[in-house]
């Protein structure tokens, strides 16, 4: 449900698109009040040191190690009447004093949306995701359990939307999302990539209420395993800006997946998805997202998981120096693959600090506390990493 809002005549036509978990993804805050910059664009550079407990999610042998990390961010904001450009990207690494075997660890990520209004009926969406990292996401559910390696995952979208009468509106979008592990045999286990063609059909009900019908076809294409399947969507639900600080929406329906293969099959399961953003007071927003429904197993084998998760997230602004983060996550899965069927539910704790020292230099901290109980003994870990640094803007 990632929107991009532009004003009409007669509606909000927002270009919503499918799938919602990166828009609460934990991003740098080099755009954030308190930076500077007289560049067209903002950038910054930091510098941590901290400890992880538990570097390769292990159950038993656990192994800790302190670690650095460097990197830059950069940041840009374009915009005219008709058009708007918004990206960031945050490049670093991460460098372990004692991880036996993988020392040095990528920390990349790069987000992207752009919107071009053509007309007052007519705007155009684009939006990207990349990450290139070797820890687990357990916000959007990436890489493998216990398995710390490479891998790079992206989400792009390109989504037309046009208002044919004042309350009756449709948005046509496309969706590629893809998974590439380094390690040969994590890739050939898990390597896939996405399509998604979606059609909504949006009705103005109310002034800042949309009543929204929606299909969705899924394909995905597994790149080494004869795991492949697609499906089916047929959803409901509505997008509202309840005022000009809270926003929600939602979709409500179900899957129809067909599995290929030689043990292919066909399942169907309840889908939902929503999302939830408030800014109540200047400098501080709620973020709150869900979703239920199939995924792709990160097993060998063909198969699929059924899944919910839910996280919030909430970035308050203590005074004009003082910004801290609190996020929580939770997702429960349950795994239909070869062999006995088997649950895991995964919590996910951080919270983050920033002071703002100087008009270019703050000071940082950070803890994150993960969790994850699994009936396989060797997937059951949990793990704490705390870190200090800092942070100069330009």
């Amino acid at each position: 449900l990632l929107g991009f809002p532009v004003a009409s005549r007669a509606q909000n036509l927002a270009v919503s698109l499918p799938g919602s978990a990166t828009l609460f993804r934990p991003q740098a805050d080099v755009l954030q009040e308190g930076n500077f910059s007289s560049l067209p664009f903002r950038a910054s550079i930091y510098g941590n040191i901290g400890y992880d407990d538990n570097v390769y999610d292990s159950h038993s042998d656990r192994h800790g190690s302190g670690f650095n990390s460097v990197g830059v961010n950069l940041g840009s904001q374009i915009a005219n009447p008709r058009t708007r450009l918004d990206a960031l990207l945050s490049a670093g690494f991460v460098a372990y004093w004692d991880r036996p075997g993988h020392t040095i660890a990528p920390d990349i990520t790069l987000n992207v949306e752009f919107t071009h209004q053509f007309s007052p009926r007519a705007i155009l969406g684009i939006s990207s995701f990349m990450t290139y990292q070797d820890e687990p996401d357990v916000v959007l559910g990436l890489n493998q359990a216990n398995n710390i390696s490479n891998y790079f995952y992206s989400a792009n979208t390109i989504a037309f939307g046009y208002q044919w009468t004042r309350r009756f509106s449709t948005v046509t979008s496309y969706t590629l999302d893809t998974l590439f592990y380094d390690n040969s045999v994590a890739a050939h286990d898990d390597d896939w990539i996405q399509h998604i063609f979606g059609q909504q059909f949006r009705f103005l009900v109310l002034p800042m209420i949309n009543a929204v019908a929606e299909y969705r076809f899924g394909y995905v294409d597994y790149l080494y395993l004869d795991n492949n399947s697609y499906s089916h969507y047929v959803l409901g639900g509505i997008d509202a800006t309840l005022s000009p600080r809270l926003e929600f929406g939602f979709r409500a329906g179900a899957e129809f997946r067909h599995l290929e293969g030689p043990q292919g099959g066909d399942v169907s399961y309840p889908y939902f998805e929503s999302t939830l953003a408030y800014r109540y007071q200047p400098g501080s927003t709620v973020q709150w997202y869900n979703r239920y429904g199939l995924e792709q197993p990160d097993l060998a084998g063909p198969g699929y998981r059924k899944t919910f998760r839910t996280g919030i997230r909430v970035n308050h602004q203590f005074g004009e120096k003082w910004r801290g983060i609190a996020a929580a996550y939770y997702s429960w899965n349950e795994y239909h693959v070869a062999g006995p069927i088997f649950t895991e539910d995964i919590v996910d704790f951080s919270l983050q600090s920033s002071y703002q020292l100087t008009r270019a230099f703050s000071l940082d901290a950070g803890y994150t506390f993960t969790r994850d109980f699994s009936d396989i003994v060797t997937r059951d870990y949990y793990r704490n990493r705390v870190f200090v640094g800092g942070t100069f803007s330009f």
